[in-house]
């Protein structure tokens, strides 16, 4: 970011009101975010893409100044308000013409240069999946799994990573084949090997049985090697089955959204065609389901129809904390069955890249003490979230033009007509690309949270490192989070033209760092040996995102699975 951008262009005493305060400063524009200067050296800096809505409304009649109310992904809401109505309607024009770009290459991480350079430089390369898979015993422990470049150009599955780990005795000719039976050739590949048993945690898309009930031997044959993977054999070569407990299929999402994906021509396992296993149903929402929860809790934490104060009834309707417990119930399963009954888990929902996603990421940092460190936490992120493809882009909005702009300040005689059809048009808009969104990953932060919590001495980072992936999400400064899959990151060459997020967070590692972390913790048996067991009826809300205070949204009450009592207080 250079002199020039930054006084691209500027507006003067404009008055910023933030909750009960209101400073008096100026606006300065540039083309990557708008700044807002006050009180002599203070600032407050807003990305164009953290910009979620903003409504320019009729001049106030107590001040006869002219405001902007803009509202942020990371939960801010500031009004800006100009003395002359021209140049109210030229910043609204300047933030939208940017905030609202149809290309991945002109959002801020093309552009954004620390004005100093991180010391950190290594950050592209946090995960290697060679390395990470041998840290777990892959070639090592075990000699059951091996790494497939069958998928290096990213034609056989476009939404997978480059490698795969598959079962040593599973070929590729097998592999092409069962990439037939799995939504997007999204086939069960391995993503966790347990350091105390060998037991695994693989994830995959839902399988293609549809109404004729079509089934694969090559997908059977596959999961049947994963199962086996760390099963003993008798001297003549075959399976000896009972040695471990009955290995799980774990469906993410409710049973009736499963059996329904029968009628597009997908659907769920058959458990007659696989040996050795049960399947459970987490029952974790659509994403559809998600985006709404967010948004009630949003307003509910915003105060929108309570005067600006925190609507606890509205809060608990909003059933957020009920869905982050299903995702923490869920892992508890899994982690139950890997670490406690040595037994295989298959991981999968309908494409395999939000809710499974969700669940084999929480389960790892359950089951893994390295992945709870500062570096673990990285490899984590990029294995899980940015290699397996979760869809970044759509589930974050980053092009979408749901960041409504709406003009409510027009002149004229026609002026209410014209505000009527703006709205409409912004909004058909935002609820045509809006679909694709949701807080999938938030979801993933907060139930980190939620741990946290729980085992303050577990994790090697802190809770503002949370907050401040949330932020970055949103605000497309760095690479990592562009786009929705590997194969489209090499593509448009994002580690050579973009900064990398670990290299700021290990430039600015002291601040991200837990005090309370205690390595040793993980050594103690009666602290569960290097394993935590989520108590998924005790979540709260996660005050400090949302910038209140944690009586505000709080209370004594035990929340999660419990709100659904009918005995509730606010039930």
């Amino acid at each position: 970011m250079n002199t020039d951008e930054l006084l691209a262009a500027k507006v003067e005493d404009v008055q910023l009101e933030t909750g009960q305060q209101v400073f008096t400063g100026t606006v300065h524009l540039n083309l990557q975010c708008l700044i807002y200067r006050y009180n002599d050296n203070e600032e407050l800096w807003i990305p164009y893409p953290m910009i979620h809505t903003v409504e320019r409304r009729p001049p106030s009649l107590q001040t006869g100044r002219y405001p902007l109310h803009i509202r942020c992904r990371d939960f801010v809401i500031v009004t800006l308000a100009m003395l002359k109505d021209g140049e109210a309607q030229y910043v609204y024009d300047y933030i939208q013409k940017y905030t609202c770009v149809d290309s991945t290459e002109k959002l801020l991480a093309f552009r954004f240069r620390p004005i100093t350079p991180y010391t950190s430089t290594s950050g592209w390369s946090v995960y290697d999946t060679a390395r990470e898979y041998s840290r777990m015993g892959v070639g090592e422990k075990t000699g059951n799994w091996r790494i497939s470049t069958l998928n290096r150009d990213y034609k056989y599955s476009p939404t997978y990573p480059r490698f795969l780990v598959v079962p040593t005795k599973i070929t590729d000719a097998t592999l092409n084949y069962a990439a037939k039976y799995r939504s997007k050739a999204r086939i069960p590949v391995l993503s966790y090997l347990h350091w105390s048993n060998m037991a695994t945690i693989t994830r995959s898309s839902q399988p293609m049985v549809g109404f004729k009930q079509a089934r694969s031997i090559q997908d059977e044959k596959l999961i049947e090697a994963i199962f086996a993977s760390n099963v003993p054999v008798v001297p003549s070569g075959q399976t000896l089955y009972g040695s471990t407990a009955v290995n799980m299929i774990v469906d993410a999402r409710p049973m009736a959204n499963a059996m329904g994906n029968v009628a597009r021509g997908a659907g769920t396992e058959n458990m007659e065609n696989y040996r050795n296993c049960k399947k459970i149903y987490v029952a974790i929402e659509n994403i559809h389901v998600m985006r709404d929860s967010l948004t009630k809790m949003v307003d509910a934490m915003q105060g929108i129809d309570n005067g600006g104060q925190v609507n606890r009834v509205a809060l608990q309707r909003s059933n957020w904390l009920k869905h982050i417990s299903t995702v923490l119930d869920g892992a508890l399963s899994i982690v139950k069955s890997v670490h406690v009954y040595n037994s295989h888990v298959l991981v999968h929902c309908s494409d395999g890249w939000d809710r499974t996603a969700q669940l084999v990421a929480i389960s790892e940092i359950c089951l893994d003490p390295f992945y709870r460190t500062f570096e673990g936490f990285q490899v984590l992120v990029e294995k899980e979230w940015v290699s397996f493809g979760h869809k970044f882009a759509d589930r974050s909005g980053h092009l979408s033009n749901e960041k409504c702009f709406v003009n409510l300040a027009h002149t004229g005689g026609n002026a209410a007509t014209n505000t009527i059809k703006d709205m409409q048009n912004k909004f058909y808009k935002s609820n045509y690309y809006q679909r694709e969104t949701s807080p999938v990953f938030h979801q993933f932060l907060d139930c980190l949270y939620q741990l946290m919590q729980q085992f303050p001495t577990r994790f090697e980072f802190n809770e503002a490192m949370l907050i401040e992936l949330h932020y970055h999400l949103y605000s497309c400064q760095f690479g990592n989070f562009l786009f929705n899959c590997e194969a489209q990151r090499s593509a448009h060459l994002v580690q050579q033209k973009t900064q990398c997020i670990w290299d700021y967070f290990n430039t600015e590692k002291d601040r991200f760092l837990n005090d309370l972390f205690d390595p040793m913790k993980d050594h103690d048996l009666v602290d569960g040996g290097g394993v935590l067991f989520p108590d998924t009826h005790n979540t709260k809300y996660w005050s400090a995102l949302f910038r209140r205070k944690e009586d505000e949204v709080n209370t004594p009450i035990v929340y999660g699975i419990q709100d659904q009592n009918d005995d509730h207080p606010l039930a």
